[in-house]
């Protein structure tokens, strides 16, 4: 899969993501669970669920940079 078949896939994968965040009650965003550390760069230990969503953009920036050095960020 790729060019606009690939985005068109990303953007939906998005759209579902950001429905689930928005309807994720204040006090789910701060309940915590085990995270093996060898999985992403990114974790700890312990995650709060804000956290665990939040390490999708952590993890795309991450290889961003790899797949863009040497270029004016």
């Amino acid at each position: 899969m790729h060019g606009p078949r690939l985005i068109r896939w990303f953007d939906r994968t998005i759209d579902v993501l950001q429905g689930q965040l928005e309807a994720e009650p204040e006090d789910v965003m701060g309940r915590g669970m085990h995270m093996p550390v060898c999985w992403a760069p990114y974790f700890r230990h312990r995650l709060r669920l804000a956290e665990i969503y939040h390490d999708g953009t952590q993890h795309y920036d991450h290889h961003r940079q790899q797949l863009t050095l040497g270029q004016a960020s």
